[in-house]
């Protein structure tokens, strides 16, 4: 039961990434206008709506893992995985390999 807990946690985040993604792509076309970007928070909750302000090249540096994550603070998930990075707006969260490899389907 607790896989599939990790995995549809896992598979929330990739959604929030991909929205994510999209706000930076839109975002793009003003960047001479924009020094930073508001994104979602990914953590594994499917209902969290806050969001995170933070430099889009920041937030591109952060998404170049794929086992990286960012969440608001509170919102980790200890048994899933681990913050490498604190900041006082957020964290940044990896994923621990096990729910990766689940989620990628490897």
């Amino acid at each position: 039961m607790g896989d599939i807990r990790e995995e549809r946690a896992a598979q929330n985040e990739l959604v929030f990434r991909t929205v994510n993604e999209q706000i930076v792509e839109i975002s793009g076309r003003f960047a001479s206008f924009l020094s930073d970007i508001d994104v979602v928070c990914e953590c594994a909750n499917a209902s969290c709506v806050g969001t995170i302000r933070l430099g889009a090249s920041r937030f591109a540096e952060i998404r170049g893992a794929e086992a990286d994550f960012i969440v608001l603070p509170g919102h980790e998930r200890t048994d899933i995985e681990d913050v490498v990075e604190r900041h006082e707006q957020y964290l940044v969260v990896r994923k621990n390999p096990s729910v990766v490899d689940a989620v990628s389907g490897t």
